[in-house]
């Protein structure tokens, strides 16, 4: 069974465990991908839509891993047991979902977590250190025009991130991967063109603003210059 890069990418960051939760698990392709591969000798698959859960128990039906794969309807965490689990995914949202979700059942949260967003990355990572999650190893992957960052993170001693390692994150800035420079690119030129609109604009906090975004701009560069 193949995977999307992007999913593949998740997959390869998940360290072999015992039992694996597929949080949102969707399909179910990813759990599969990893009791097949050796990566977990079970899954846990929980969704909050049941049809998704039934495309789920289909897929490791077919697979012949229903012994291995359990699926769970459920929101969030909330399908796990305490200490049920050694590592969970979560992926396929924004990052302030993945932190509301984290902070909803911190208590059935497994110490190693595999995360994925598709926005608010910062926050994500703003919060995860903020409660006592380290970063292990980071990834950011491309597709089309949409870049995924994919951290997994483990419970240990943790430290404040800067502003530039909550959004481009910590390991990816010391990696420095050809992808990380695209996106920053990308954002320095977003960033320029709303301050050229701005200049043109009308606006009472106009000077404030303008101010903010030279300030963005001269940390964005500092970070390119560093790549």
């Amino acid at each position: 069974m193949k995977l999307s890069g992007r999913l593949l990418a998740i997959a390869e960051m998940v360290p072999p465990v015992d039992t694996v939760a597929d949080i949102g698990c969707d399909h179910g392709k990813l759990a599969v991908w990893l009791v097949k591969n050796g990566r977990a000798r079970r899954a846990v698959c929980g969704d909050i839509s049941a049809p998704s859960l039934e495309k789920a128990r289909k897929k490791a039906e077919e697979e012949g891993l229903s012994d291995r794969i359990s699926a769970r309807v459920g929101s969030g965490l909330s399908v796990l047991a305490p200490g049920e689990a050694d590592a969970a995914v979560i992926a396929g949202m924004g990052g302030e979902l993945i932190a509301s979700i984290l902070e909803a059942d911190i208590g059935k949260a497994p110490d190693v977590l595999v995360l994925s967003c598709h926005s608010m990355a910062d926050v994500l990572r703003g919060w995860l250190a903020d409660n006592g999650f380290f970063f292990e190893d980071e990834a950011l992957v491309e597709e089309g025009r949409h870049f995924y960052p994919v951290m997994r993170v483990r419970r240990g001693e943790s430290r404040a991130l800067s502003l530039n390692e909550r959004e481009f994150g910590p390991v990816l800035l010391r990696k420095k991967p050809e992808a990380l420079r695209r996106l920053l690119d990308r954002r320095i030129r977003e960033t320029q063109r709303i301050y050229a609109k701005l200049e043109r604009a009308e606006s009472p906090r106009k000077a404030e603003l303008l101010s903010e975004l030279n300030e963005t701009l001269r940390r964005y560069e500092e970070v390119r210059k560093s790549l």
